[in-house]
């Protein structure tokens, strides 16, 4: 069975995490199709679905990687070239309908949904060690359940490093803003300071 989408797997950044929810949603639809009797068509529109909303989401993904100065960023978009390739052979490869949702449902849980939970949690886990707050522990960008309105919003911050950008949520910027709370980059030791809006 495969693993539903969770908290516990938020790059905390609004934009992506929308996304690996959708494909969370289009992986458990590949499970559910797996076990009945369909269509080479259905399961065809299905694997359009999935092949399409994956590649824009990689796309967007290796943007907010380069955003963000991720030094992985060349070895993540090869296995996203890897990813998209395995999908374009099963295109190319189908003997029937049962060996199609076989193989993507392989493709859903080793590929899609290993690369989100292992991969994907690497970016997380550097972005997290840039920052430390002015008391010198790291910071957690969780937001609570009671911000359903201003999920969305991150807000990116600057520092003294040349280039880098640090994406915010919205109860820390709320901390900084209407607390005076002061967040520090881990690298320049400066404080980080707002720079704009990105929904």
């Amino acid at each position: 069975m495969l693993p539903k989408w969770d908290e516990s797997f938020s790059v905390h950044n609004a934009k992506i995490d929308k996304q690996h929810k959708k494909l969370f949603e289009l992986a458990a639809k590949v499970e559910m199709v797996s076990d009945k009797a369909v269509s080479k068509n259905d399961v065809k529109d299905l694997l359009a679905e999935f092949f399409n909303y994956m590649k824009d989401h990689f796309n967007d993904e290796e943007k907010y990687m380069h955003l963000i100065n991720y030094p992985e960023l060349e070895a993540h978009r090869k296995i996203h070239k890897e990813i998209i390739q395995t999908m374009i052979n099963l295109i190319k490869d189908i003997k029937s309908t049962n060996d199609l949702k076989e193989k993507l449902y392989i493709v859903a849980k080793k590929w899609l949904l290993e690369h989100i939970l292992y991969e994907d949690m690497k970016v997380q886990k550097w972005r997290s060690a840039g920052l430390s707050d002015d008391g010198g522990g790291e910071v957690s960008f969780e937001l609570s359940e009671d911000e359903d309105t201003d999920k969305e919003q991150i807000y990116l911050y600057i520092c003294d490093c040349g280039g880098k950008i640090h994406d915010v949520p919205y109860t820390i910027h709320q901390k900084m803003e209407l607390q005076g709370k002061k967040f520090i980059c881990k690298n320049c030791k400066q404080a980080i300071r707002f720079h704009k809006i990105q929904s």
